[in-house]
């Protein structure tokens, strides 16, 4: 008995020593939260790439106006009912489709002068845009695709919109709901493209007034140029009410060439 006791001793020793040395340890509950949303949001980005990617492949086979290539756009917003519009563009910038039919003015448009149309032809690679005033009348994001024709010439691409809350708002409030903590998400020029508080959404880190204090700015300033990281800040609460302390755990989403800063942040004060 004594040397069974002894083996079991051992056996439950060696397996702790070894559970220490994988460095597998559970990471902090915000570094979890943060570790979803990240994972969250890029699923989401990939999966519309991946429709748009179709899009791409069947109007490469059929042709920029043709009948077949709306309908593999059309499922593909119906894939993502959150997306509000979809462009096929040439390569010199004109617009040959547009769905859903209240954007069929915009077919023959030249829309070559814009930067996001620059950029696509540019690089002929997919790309995520940074939020911009869209000629639909709302700040957005544009998710391209490149198309290219059966013997691997350019013909332009295909542009998905969306407003950005939208997509990542099917991510975050699962995470947070019921929890202390709150999400809000940035791009690296300072535009807020989520809060939980929605009207912060929009709103620029380093040009509003209402950041301008100077730590809020080196804070800020630090989300910005780090890809990862945790700090304290001060700055109202959800309610508006009162100012508390906030520590803060942040990382980066993105896919295709963007960096979406997600910061997970606690009321210390609580």
């Amino acid at each position: 008995m004594r040397t069974a006791a002894f083996v079991a001793a051992l056996l439950i020793t060696v397996a702790v020593l070894g559970a220490g040395c994988t460095g597998e340890n559970p990471p902090p509950p915000e570094e979890a939260v943060l570790q979803e949303a990240v994972a969250g949001i890029n699923g989401e980005l990939a999966a519309v790439r991946a429709s748009i990617g179709e899009s791409a492949r069947v109007l490469g086979e059929a042709g920029l106006t043709s009948a077949a290539g709306e309908r593999a756009v059309r499922q593909a917003m119906l894939n993502h009912p959150y997306t509000e519009s979809t462009l096929v563009v040439t390569k010199d910038g004109i617009v040959t489709m547009a769905v859903p039919d209240g954007y069929a003015g915009t077919v023959g448009s030249d829309i070559s002068s814009h930067l996001e149309t620059g950029r696509s032809v540019r690089e002929q690679a997919p790309l995520v845009s940074e939020v911009f005033p869209l000629a639909e009348g709302y700040a957005g994001v544009a998710q391209s695709y490149p198309v290219f024709g059966e013997g691997g010439e350019y013909l332009g691409f295909v542009s998905i919109a969306y407003r950005p809350e939208t997509l990542i708002g099917r991510v975050i409030p699962p995470l947070t709901d019921g929890t202390p903590y709150d999400i809000w998400m940035v791009q690296t020029d300072g535009v807020v493209i989520y809060d939980t508080t929605p009207e912060e959404i929009g709103k620029n880190l380093f040009s509003d007034p209402a950041y301008r204090s100077p730590a809020l700015q080196e804070a800020f300033s630090r989300i910005a140029a780090e890809p990862s990281g945790s700090l304290t800040y001060s700055f109202w609460d959800t309610d508006w009410a009162q100012t508390v302390t906030k520590e803060a755990v942040w990382g980066t989403a993105g896919v295709d060439g963007t960096e979406w800063r997600v910061v997970v942040t606690r009321n210390v004060d609580a």
